[in-house]
């Protein structure tokens, strides 16, 4: 009896020993996926596009590559048009990169920018991978405000770091800012308020630290926000969304980056907002988002 006991127990030890390699090896499996189509990006960013090298753009794009950016034309083709029309008129890119998510097949960069030496724009990138190349690809870009002029006192760049968590919080981050844009801004302001740590640090240059602002700007109801991509990495969430419609008081398409505290409430926001091209503006036929 008592062998049969330690036996049964033995087992038990080994399937937990087993699960618990095998969740180490698969998350090891994924840092190494989600840091390879980082390092893509980056490449694509500061070597092919600020260095104005059209040569490697078979090494980090896919035949199939789709734009969004707005002005920029479709395809490979039209990405190298861009670029070789920044070069021939001389416009330098000067890029500080601030903060990367890379989770699947999507990477996330901000960062700060400069175009032929003109004042500092926070342009926000999104690029979708697979196999190792960029196959699709959105921006969202806004002229960067001087930390003196902030409501805020902060910059729209500066705050904190990027604190790993477990793949579980991963997953209650991003349901958590998902009822924070799609239910809490279209005016359930009771669970909006529910969602705030004691803190909330804001970067939004507009707009005051606390609580308060947000949920004041709710008192008269909520508006349209549609998350069209969603991605996390470490305590860090970023949304690409669509706020409100053609022919509302706004039309806005923003990136909005979440910090969450250990009980996964929201204490740090970031946003890069711009307002929706017209139609007639897009170089191409595949729309902001």
């Amino acid at each position: 009896m008592e062998f049969k006991l330690g036996l049964t127990m033995f087992q038990k030890l080994c399937f937990i020993c087993i699960t618990l390699i095998s969740s180490m090896l698969l998350h090891a499996q994924i840092n190494i996926h989600n840091k390879a189509n980082l390092d893509v990006v980056k490449g694509a960013l500061t070597e092919m596009f600020d260095q104005s090298n059209v040569g490697l753009v078979d090494e980090y794009y896919s035949d199939n590559y789709r734009q969004h950016s707005p002005s920029i034309k479709d395809g490979k083709a039209g990405l190298v048009s861009a670029i070789k029309g920044m070069k021939d008129n001389n416009v330098s890119i000067k890029r500080d990169i601030i903060r990367t998510l890379a989770e699947g097949d999507l990477v996330y960069i901000q960062s700060r920018v400069s175009f032929a030496g003109g004042p500092s724009k926070v342009v926000v990138d999104l690029f979708k991978l697979n196999k190792g190349k960029i196959i699709e690809h959105w921006d969202v870009v806004q002229d960067e405000i001087a930390k003196a002029k902030s409501v805020n006192g902060n910059s729209m760049l500066d705050g904190d770091a990027n604190r790993q968590v477990s793949s579980h919080y991963l997953e209650n981050n991003k349901q958590v800012v998902k009822d924070f844009i799609e239910k809490g801004f279209a005016g359930d302001v009771k669970l909006l308020d529910s969602l705030f740590g004691d803190e909330y640090i804001q970067h939004n240059p507009y707009v005051p630290n606390g609580k308060g602002a947000v949920l004041g700007f709710l008192k008269n109801g909520g508006f349209v926000a549609d998350i069209k991509q969603i991605i996390a990495q470490g305590d860090l969430v970023s949304v690409l969304v669509e706020y409100g419609r053609d022919g509302d008081k706004f039309h806005n398409a923003c990136a909005d980056l979440f910090r969450l505290d250990t009980n996964s409430k929201v204490v740090e926001h970031w946003d890069t907002c711009m307002s929706m091209p017209d139609e007639s503006e897009f170089a191409h036929e595949n729309g902001m988002f």
